[in-house]
């Protein structure tokens, strides 16, 4: 079950009647000591159209829904929220996406997590300008800073974003796209590659097949302005990675060649023996080697590094 509130007030009537152009996407769990600052980050937005941010509180157990209650009232013209009392991801059946995709409904869709922000009022501005006058883009993107929470790293920004195009294998092979940097065409739902790559349960995340969809349904444009902070920390998904998560990953990787095509092979594979070995030493380090992953492994190892390892077989062998 959910709630959702869905208000308009008197000082956006002259927005009222234009097309809303943006649907900002933000997803959040016990964030509440970084939802504040997040929802600063889109009502600070300065636009000459109308746009709405989506947050989505899945059953959070601290106080972030309050919080978004609090901003809610404040500026209904912009923070729509959707409460959950059942948390929704952990479902592992699709239903988080499904809800936000039947709530975004703008012509744009901006990502931010409720864990990350935006620093520049005129992110999005900037962006649907972009898109506007290049209709053959179907996304952009920009630099963000990476910030950890508990100091182990300074400050720094997350990849050197430049202002260029950018191919599906860079995006891949060198994961350069922060995820609150995103503003893509809502189109890019409709398409059958992205359909067709939603309903692969090999895939762990979602951001690599929406943003290789994007990129087969037009061009990606790179912003190299800062306009985003990426926080690591102990609660984010990428800082709880086990065992299986690890092996999961490493078929992700492999998944993107045989779903997106022959051209993604070399970097597929790469990444997927890179991982995969990880993987291994991991399970054998607790006693329980994923051997059906060694053998894969060995089926789509880089060829010089296969050479290598029946190399130091036969050595031992003999």
């Amino acid at each position: 079950m959910r709630q959702t509130e869905n208000r308009q007030t008197d000082n956006v009537k002259h927005l009222d009647t234009h097309p809303l152009m943006v649907s900002i996407r933000c997803i959040t769990y016990n964030h509440e000591p970084y939802i504040r600052q997040c929802l600063e980050g889109f009502v600070m937005q300065k636009t000459n159209f109308r746009f709405e941010a989506i947050v989505h509180d899945d059953a959070s157990t601290d106080g972030t829904a309050t919080i978004i209650r609090e901003y809610a009232e404040k500026y209904p013209d912009i923070i729509k929220p959707i409460y959950e009392t059942e948390n929704q991801y952990s479902k592992h059946d699709g239903s988080l996406r499904r809800i936000m995709d039947e709530a975004c409904t703008g012509k744009y869709i901006a990502l931010c997590e409720g864990d990350d922000y935006w620093t520049d009022p005129n992110k999005l501005q900037q962006q649907v300008d972009f898109m506007e006058s290049h209709p053959d883009y179907s996304m952009c993107f920009h630099r963000a800073i990476e910030h950890w929470e508990d100091g182990f790293k300074e400050d720094s920004v997350f990849s050197e974003i430049e202002d260029r195009e950018y191919s599906g294998i860079e995006i891949f092979d060198k994961w350069t796209i922060p995820t609150a940097s995103v503003l893509f065409r809502q189109s890019v739902f409709q398409s059958q590659i992205y359909k067709e790559a939603l309903s692969n349960d090999k895939f762990i995340y979602g951001d690599t097949i929406l943003f290789l969809s994007c990129y087969h349904c037009g061009r990606i444009k790179g912003l190299s302005e800062v306009m985003s902070v990426y926080r690591r920390h102990k609660g984010s998904m990428t800082a709880n990675f086990n065992v299986n998560t690890k092996i999961r990953f490493a078929y992700h990787c492999l998944e993107v060649y045989h779903q997106f095509g022959i051209q993604y092979k070399k970097s597929a594979t790469r990444q997927f023996f890179e991982q995969g070995m990880i993987s291994f030493f991991y399970s054998r380090n607790m006693g329980n080697p994923n051997y059906p992953l060694l053998l894969d492994l060995f089926k789509y190892a880089p060829i010089k590094t296969f050479n290598a390892i029946i190399t130091k077989i036969k050595e031992k062998l003999l």
